[in-house]
């Protein structure tokens, strides 16, 4: 691995003597605003002199590790996140100390090893019933398939239920709230949220279908006290939150819920689809996964994930090239400084993993899909901090486990039963809150 420079390789934004090109440049998708920043090259990139308030894009490693753990008092999650609570509420997505930190102790237990093994079984058995309704050699959208899916686990692992019992209302209300999730990341958002318009309207009426979802399982608990019940709902509602006084209201609950049924489905089925497309394309990979996945003598359970590590490096390299949360951002509470630049207080300090991923400096032949990149003795030597697909930090999320747990189980168990094909090109990446497909993901299934 090249030696790390002494000091960042600082560099601004100017783009001729149109200040307002990179604006209108992130007006149009947040992907290409951020692609333009990260064009300029360097460690740091600034923009200042146009319309907003200062933008860093940062492509270090060290400078994340500064950034995200010597600094974290120093910043809070930037503004698009913010304004997500008026669908997310406040939960953890989007809270800030303290209210993050002991909403975090809370919730934390739910993800504890003894639940991870009771949510394997979960993941397992929904990913065996969604594919048994595959028609072999039949064209189908794998990222509309592994949506479903996913949706279905958060639903009986968060909440004990079937979510997809009204599929079409409840999956159309998640597409609405997450798309008005893509309207928070542009400049101005704070002002154009709040316009009348077709998309304002739907997100908006996403939420009260999806607040009438939790609410309503919220209302069915409360009336059955005595009745114990191991998902996340019941814990939250059983917690005691002695610094804040006592048990969190409904109000709590419902935020920390639609926080995780979002934010942790969303970024699982996108990954997984961005996975197929990928085995589809890599033959000598997906005959190694199909031969590691066919020594198990039966259905991948939580405690077969010792024997599928390359099922693991599959999905690890998946979210390398293709990260579901491929920007984060932060915002500085207070005047600050990174790779010793001072940043002024409200700067937006922007990390694309999509881009350090894929950095030569830190992987070789980045372009290239090898799973084998992620056996322990490649991994031994690399900058903990060039592979963020979850963050890092105190702020990293707090379903990681979880969900490389879903990502490996759902891998196998559909990868015993079946091959998937591409039937078309894959489409090309959307950037905006996840690094979602821009169209269908046309794949043929053929039975194993």
């Amino acid at each position: 691995m090249p030696a790390v420079p002494p000091s960042p390789d600082v560099r601004r934004y100017a783009h001729g003597s149109h200040r307002f090109e990179l604006l209108a440049a992130f007006m149009r998708e947040l992907k290409e605003g951020v692609d333009r920043l990260d064009a300029v090259g360097g460690d740091l990139v600034i923009a200042e002199g146009w319309p907003l308030p200062p933008v860093a894009h940062v492509r270090h490693p060290d400078l994340l590790r500064e950034l995200l753990v010597d600094r974290n008092e120093d910043v809070t999650k930037a503004r698009g996140l913010r304004l997500a609570r008026t669908v997310l509420g406040d939960g953890l997505l989007t809270s800030e100390p303290p209210r993050h930190t002991r909403r975090r102790r809370l919730v934390l237990p739910a993800f504890h090893h003894g639940r991870l093994q009771g949510y394997g079984r979960t993941m397992v058995d929904l990913t065996r019933a969604e594919t048994a309704g595959w028609a072999e050699g039949e064209p189908f959208d794998a990222a509309e398939a592994m949506n479903r899916l996913a949706l279905a686990i958060a639903g009986q692992t968060l909440f004990g239920a079937d979510v997809l019992s009204d599929a079409d209302r409840v999956s159309g209300a998640v597409r609405d709230a997450m798309a008005g999730f893509d309207g928070a990341q542009y400049p101005l958002a704070d002002r154009l949220m709040w316009l009348p318009t077709r998309a304002n309207r739907r997100s908006k009426a996403a939420r009260a279908t999806l607040d009438a979802l939790v609410y309503g399982l919220i209302d069915e608990r409360r009336r059955e006290p005595d009745v114990e019940h191991a998902d996340l709902l019941g814990m939250l509602l059983d917690a005691r939150d002695d610094e804040a006084g006592g048990a969190l209201t409904d109000e709590e609950v419902r935020d920390e819920a639609m926080t995780l049924l979002l934010a942790g489905h969303e970024t699982t089925a996108v990954a997984l689809a961005w996975t197929w497309a990928l085995l589809a394309r890599n033959p000598d990979a997906e005959a190694r996964l199909h031969a590691e996945v066919d020594a198990l003598a039966a259905p991948p359970t939580f405690d077969d994930l010792d024997q599928l590590p390359y099922t693991r490096q599959v999905f690890a390299e998946s979210m390398r090239l293709f990260p579901p949360a491929w920007t984060v951002g932060r915002e500085a509470a207070r005047d600050t400084e990174l790779g010793g630049r001072p940043l002024p207080k409200g700067t937006t300090i922007l990390f694309a993993p999509l881009h350090l991923h894929r950095d030569p400096r830190f992987w070789d032949e980045p372009e290239a899909f090898r799973p084998e990149r992620f056996a322990p003795e490649a991994r031994a030597g690399r900058h903990k901090f060039a592979y963020l697909p979850f963050s890092a930090g105190r702020r990293g999320c707090i379903g990681e486990q979880f969900a490389w747990i879903e990502g490996t189980l759902v891998l196998a168990t559909v990868a015993q039963r079946w091959r998937l094909e591409l039937a078309a090109a894959p489409p090309a990446a959307h950037g905006s809150v996840t690094l979602r497909p821009s169209g269908p993901v046309q794949m043929v299934a053929t039975r194993r």
